[in-house]
């Protein structure tokens, strides 16, 4: 059977039904004025997580980013088992990331206490030398707080980050311009750290 020459006017049809297909095609997931087509800032993913602001939660956030908000909020107070919770749910590598917001690197910086792990006592450390006094305090009894605890088969894993946040207590311990409180803090985590020995100041040690 012969197939006749498809009318112009059909085909036209079909060329333009093709391209109102391509052009919803390739608007698929983007957002009114380019916006990431991944997830919009401030919106929540299919998981139910978001990329807003730990401390804020949009109004038709899932339950995931709720709850998320609701711990930093209530870690902010400082009790003990809040923060553990925090840490707990974070993970060292969260908190690390976290404390990079102003509004939660104080609650960061005490959570960090109770992440299991050595990976956040660098960050802790190089606080510590920080031109900050009160946040260089709270951050060298985050670390003398991770130092006390029962040793756990995963720190093995962390030895790299151990490593270094011991150096730099050590370099803290050892240099006299700091103040003479911060290093006696850190001579005190170091006891307690199993770190590397060190030649550190008799005359601040805590011992």
């Amino acid at each position: 059977m012969r197939v006749g020459r498809v009318p112009a006017r059909v085909a036209g049809a079909f060329l333009l039904g093709g391209l109102i297909a391509f052009a919803t095609c390739n608007a698929c997931g983007k957002k009114p004025g380019g916006a990431d087509p991944v997830v919009a800032p401030g919106e929540p993913s299919a998981t139910g997580e978001s990329r807003a602001s730990r401390t804020t939660a949009p109004a038709d956030a899932g339950p995931a980013v709720v709850r998320d908000v609701a711990m930093w909020t209530s870690a902010r107070e400082g009790t003990t088992e809040d923060l553990a919770s925090l840490a707990t749910h974070e993970g060292a590598a969260g908190l690390v990331e976290a404390a990079g917001e102003p509004e939660l690197h104080v609650t960061a910086l005490r959570a960090m206490a109770f992440a299991r792990g050595w990976a956040q006592l660098p960050y802790l450390a190089r606080t510590a030398t920080g031109t900050e006094d009160e946040e260089a305090r709270i951050a060298l009894d985050a670390a003398a707080e991770l130092a006390a605890r029962p040793r756990r088969s995963e720190d093995v894993e962390d030895q790299p980050e151990l490593r270094e946040g011991c150096e730099t207590l050590g370099a803290l311990a050892r240099d006299i311009a700091r103040p003479r409180a911060r290093r006696m803090l850190a001579i005190s985590a170091l006891r307690m750290l199993p770190c590397p020995k060190q030649d550190l100041p008799p005359d601040l040690d805590a011992r």
